[in-house]
């Protein structure tokens, strides 16, 4: 789950994977270390140079086969994806079943962030809309204030980042993730399933919500000098001022140990694997390989990418 600017599902999904979402009274049980996520959250899109999206990975639900339009930027949900189209208008495509696809707003927008079976964006008046499901509401309680650069989805949560710095986060708090939020002085940031990274104006990064057995919030690397951090369902990575990745938390599918050692301009991170934008436009992907998200990358030049979350 991805910030709109770096740059989920179903319960029974979850369940599989050993995870089970109680929404009555919001508590979770979470699956043992180094558990995959739901293959319908293993799929990556970007857009490419020509303005054309590309998916690979999963596509169980039609969520990486993107229509022919032309887009500005695009956001990879659990089961279905969203972009902003060169006209400001929205598309969605992929798992429906709570009106993610189908409800996305008319409106213009300047950007968008997926999350599990919902979807927010930034509209051209600089106020949030939010469709789909409305678990702990998360589409509801939306800010109604406007002056938003970004925003970001979640499980069931999402944030927003103002001009000002400042986050609003809204939606379910069962691992503090909305709660312990940083509140000020945030340059952009990317939520995961149960845990959320940024950097703030100081270039120094930022993590808060669960810890659990994967170091989410005590391997946060210290200094001053990052672009980008993005939070996964295991692990996190963040990008350096000089185009370095340094990744942390959970190494179960070689997310940690097999980032490699180029440089890149764009970082995303995903469910159990990663995607980066090379300088020259060329997308490199590491960890998870099970339904080809990592070897099915394309050769094309992309100007942006956006890998999928959640458990």
């Amino acid at each position: 789950m991805a910030d709109a600017e770096l740059d989920s599902g179903r319960t029974a999904g979850r369940r599989s994977l050993g995870l089970s979402l109680a929404l009555a009274c919001g508590a979770l049980l979470v699956a043992s270390p180094g558990a995959l996520a739901d293959h319908d959250s293993r799929h990556v899109c970007g857009v490419k140079q020509n303005d054309k999206v590309a998916c690979w990975g999963n596509d169980d639900e039609g969520q990486a086969s993107p229509p022919a339009a032309s887009f500005r930027s695009v956001s990879a949900g659990y089961a279905f994806t969203c972009g902003v189209k060169l006209n400001d208008k929205v598309k969605c495509w992929g798992d429906d079943g709570d009106g993610q696809v189908s409800d996305a707003p008319t409106a213009n927008f300047r950007s968008i962030g997926a999350g599990v079976d919902h979807a927010c964006g930034v509209k051209r008046n600089t106020k949030i809309a939010c469709w789909g499901s409305d678990g702990f509401g998360v589409v509801s309680d939306a800010p109604t204030g406007s002056n938003f650069r970004s925003v970001s989805g979640g499980d069931h949560w999402s944030c927003g980042v103002k001009r000002s710095g400042k986050v609003f986060c809204w939606g379910e708090d069962s691992f503090d993730t909305v709660s312990d939020a940083p509140t000020s002085n945030v340059r952009s940031l990317s939520l995961g399933s149960y845990h959320g990274c940024g950097v703030k104006r100081n270039d120094k990064v930022v993590c808060w919500g669960s810890e659990e057995s994967y170091a989410h919030l005590s391997e946060v690397p210290k200094g001053a000098n990052f672009r980008s951090a993005g939070a996964g369902y295991e692990h996190s990575c963040a990008l350096r001022l000089n185009g370095k990745v340094k990744c942390w938390g959970d190494d179960s599918n070689q997310t940690i140990s097999d980032t490699p050692g180029a440089t890149f301009r764009a970082l995303s991170v995903g469910s159990a694997h990663n995607c980066g934008i090379k300088p020259n436009d060329r997308v490199v992907c590491w960890g998870s390989d099970d339904v080809g998200q990592v070897s099915d990358t394309p050769g094309a030049r992309f100007r942006q990418v956006d890998a999928a979350v959640y458990g």
